[in-house]
């Protein structure tokens, strides 16, 4: 029996693979996220040609990368993205993603963080994804953690005042999904 994932809201959300085009509005949100919260430990804001490059490569490795768009004063913008990126760099990890999902600063309590859970889950192949990791910082984190449980993750472990930013020490949450529960991998996959 598979796993019911809870369906995106019925709200004005259309939830579309990125394009090279999106990276500048991705770029914006991230911006503000890297400048005013923990929510990344990143301190400087990547370029647009950093974005740019990241699209190509996610995309290059047959990984969803997406953007929430909706129309707000008679203008279609994007309200949020998501993609599934590079968990570690070895080899062994390959078949490992790290999911990233971040939303335009007052836009949350719309769907959109579900709206684009649901699309990178719909869209993940199990050929070249089995787990999806989400390291989520626990400050200010609870609404993330929250979709992640929502979507089947489970809590694997806690880092402890592993990052600094903004004066403090943060820990971070680690979840994980299996998208091969039963832990048969896919028809053609070498799993």
């Amino acid at each position: 029996m598979s796993e019911r994932v809870p369906e995106a809201p019925a709200t004005p959300i259309r939830v579309t693979d990125a394009t090279i085009d999106d990276c500048e509005a991705v770029a914006d949100i991230y911006a503000h996220y890297v400048q005013n919260t923990v929510a990344t430990f990143d301190y400087l804001v990547p370029s647009l040609a950093q974005w740019q490059a990241k699209h190509a490569a996610i995309t290059a490795a047959g990984r969803p990368f997406v953007v929430a768009r909706a129309v707000d004063d008679g203008v279609e913008r994007v309200v949020g993205y998501a993609y599934l990126g590079t968990f570690r760099t070895m080899p062994a990890y390959d078949l490992s993603t790290e999911d990233s999902i971040y939303v335009r600063p007052g836009q949350g309590g719309r769907g959109i963080g579900t709206a684009l859970m649901a699309a990178l889950l719909e869209r993940a192949n199990p050929d070249n994804v089995r787990q999806i990791v989400a390291v989520i910082a626990a400050t200010g984190g609870d609404g993330s953690i929250a979709l992640h449980r929502r979507f089947g993750f489970d809590e694997v472990g806690r880092l402890r005042a592993i990052g600094h930013k903004a004066e403090q020490w943060i820990d971070c949450v680690y979840m994980q999904k299996d998208l091969w529960p039963d832990g048969d991998a896919p028809a053609g996959t070498d799993g």
